[in-house]
């Protein structure tokens, strides 16, 4: 398809590949459209569609075996038998990130929409409610809302604005949830509906996105533990902690409750990347480190943020007790085909690692024995 863009539209493409690809925006519109034509609209479209079909394909394209209904089913993400029922869809959602971010993004992002000792001004907080949509998203969204999650660090902006932005895509999309591992539906008006519950993702056809994401949950979790282990000031980087243990907890419950711990892999597999990685030094140096820079002066201060984190580490004990209630699951017990998948998960990925993160929590808590 060929057509002419002007430098208004091609500004508005270009923030669309910020959101879906973490590209940086050049051009300087003379105007922000806000009513693109229907020629700009098919191309941007097709990029959506295109990019968000590449990030699947890159690990769904391998041939690997997932649950359906209880039984193993083998095949890749275009096969019929792991595919049935899925579809990428996209509701007026996307389309009004595209527009409204095109629009107000850079309006936004100056430093003076930041109050000291409040954060984001009030206007800014309007102008990203309009820009996220956070009600009645599908998949489509929900893939569109994490990139952006997961790109908003190369945006320049002030931090305040970003972490606004990053709350409110998260309530609008439960991948972008997981991505960020920040909750804040707790924090969402009664007169909205937040997408943004871990557990719609592991019922239904949209369990594919899960399983064809892997990869790209592995290694945002690793960066983002890291991420929030340095997070500055002290109080936040507990908070900050607090907030991505208590996303992972549901997602370990979900996949509990749903019998899909056959998606565990992702986590066991970024426990074992931090392990041999940000805390692969000895565990007392790991800790001191934790609260070294933190300007926490009050020792019930140090200790929150180091429980903080062992509620992280201690995944990995969480993870070990569901691997002995899965061993005794027989030939014919109804989660027999799950255990089997998750017995050689924990067992080739986890279990090397469990020795280390096990003296972790121990010095993080204060655990004798």
């Amino acid at each position: 398809m060929n057509l002419s863009v002007s430098v208004d539209e091609g500004h508005a493409l270009e923030v669309l590949d910020m959101l879906c690809r973490g590209r940086s925006v050049r051009i300087v519109p003379t105007q922000p459209i806000s009513q693109p034509r229907p020629e700009l609209i098919e191309v941007a479209g097709r990029r959506i569609a295109a990019t968000c079909l590449r990030v699947l394909a890159e690990s769904g394209r391998r041939e690997r075996v997932v649950l359906r209904r209880g039984r193993r089913v083998r095949g890749r993400i275009w096969d019929a038998a792991r595919s049935e029922g899925f579809r990428l869809r996209f509701t007026e959602a996307t389309y009004e990130l595209w527009v409204q971010a095109t629009q107000r993004l850079a309006e936004i992002s100056r430093p003076t929409e930041v109050v000291e000792g409040e954060g984001s001004s009030r206007r800014a907080r309007r102008q990203i409610r309009r820009i996220i949509k956070i009600a009645e998203t599908d998949t489509g969204d929900w893939l569109v809302y994490a990139l952006a999650v997961r790109h908003l660090g190369r945006m320049n902006m002030p931090r305040e604005i970003r972490e606004d932005l990053g709350r409110r895509l998260c309530l609008g999309s439960p991948l972008a949830t997981l991505f960020a591992l920040e909750d804040w539906s707790h924090q969402i008006d009664a007169e909205e509906e937040p997408a943004g519950r871990v557990d719609r993702l592991v019922t239904g056809p949209q369990v594919v996105l899960l399983e064809c994401l892997e990869d790209l949950l592995e290694e945002q979790w690793a960066e983002q533990i890291v991420t929030c282990m340095g997070w500055s000031p002290g109080s936040d980087r507990t908070a900050r902690l607090q907030s991505a243990a208590r996303v992972l907890e549901q997602f370990v419950a979900a996949l509990d409750k749903y019998r899909r711990l056959d998606l565990a892999r992702p986590l066991c597999r970024a426990l074992a990347r931090l392990s041999a990685g940000a805390w692969a030094d000895p565990p007392e140096v790991v800790s001191a480190r934790l609260v070294a820079d933190s300007g926490l002066a009050l020792r019930s201060q140090q200790d929150a943020l180091r429980r903080t984190l062992a509620r992280i580490v201690g995944l990995g004990e969480r993870l070990t007790e569901l691997r002995e209630q899965m061993a005794r699951e027989a030939f014919g017990d109804p989660r027999y085909e799950e255990s089997q998948l998750y017995l050689e998960i924990h067992d080739t990925l986890l279990r090397p690692h469990l020795r280390r993160l096990d003296a972790l929590g121990r010095v993080l808590t204060g655990r004798l024995g």
